[in-house]
């Protein structure tokens, strides 16, 4: 890969890093392996770029006049951190609508993954209601204020980062 190509690039010609790496490997191709992994780095670095776009969004937006803006970006500040750290260990992220329904597919050596799964679900369900319902009835479903979406939102990019520097030695 020459040096001017971009994430987007990586991602359009590579839709599996992890295969691709091992298919140099097994070919005894593996002299681009650090140009690879450094396009991977990239992409990681990208998405939590967008989650903390996303993040600090939110926490501009006053609750009291629009709860629902503060859903939504917490909701795609979480979104985006999950989509880096699945990508980059097991290789692949879909860039279709179907991936926000694997929000919550981590690594099983998440830490508290279970917890995870089940709170990235939550924040997607307000995300659905505050972005496509229009209904009396649509805010008494949702468990969690503006503000528990945010806090849950920041708390889980932290918990990415810190997985992917304690496995990886990354730093985001």
């Amino acid at each position: 890969m020459s040096k001017s190509t971009d994430e987007r690039k990586t991602l359009e010609l590579i839709k599996n890093h992890g295969e691709f790496k091992s298919n140099l490997i097994a070919l005894s191709m593996s002299g681009d392996l650090n140009t690879l992994e450094s396009h991977v780095l990239k992409v990681t670095q990208k998405w939590f770029d967008l989650a903390r776009m996303h993040l600090l969004d939110a926490a501009a937006v006053d609750v009291k006049r629009n709860s629902r803006s503060v859903y939504s970006r917490s909701y795609y500040a979480a979104y985006n951190a999950s989509k880096a750290v699945r990508y980059f260990v097991s290789g692949f992220v879909s860039l279709r609508g179907d991936d926000h329904k694997k929000v919550g597919e981590l690594p099983g050596n998440f830490p508290d993954v279970d917890t995870w799964l089940s709170n990235l679900s939550l924040l997607y369900e307000h995300r659905l209601r505050a972005d496509y319902d229009n209904w009396a009835h649509t805010a008494s479903e949702n468990v969690l204020t503006p503000s528990e979406c945010l806090v849950m939102a920041r708390k889980f990019i932290e918990a990415a980062e810190q997985f992917l520097h304690t496995e990886y030695k990354l730093k985001l």
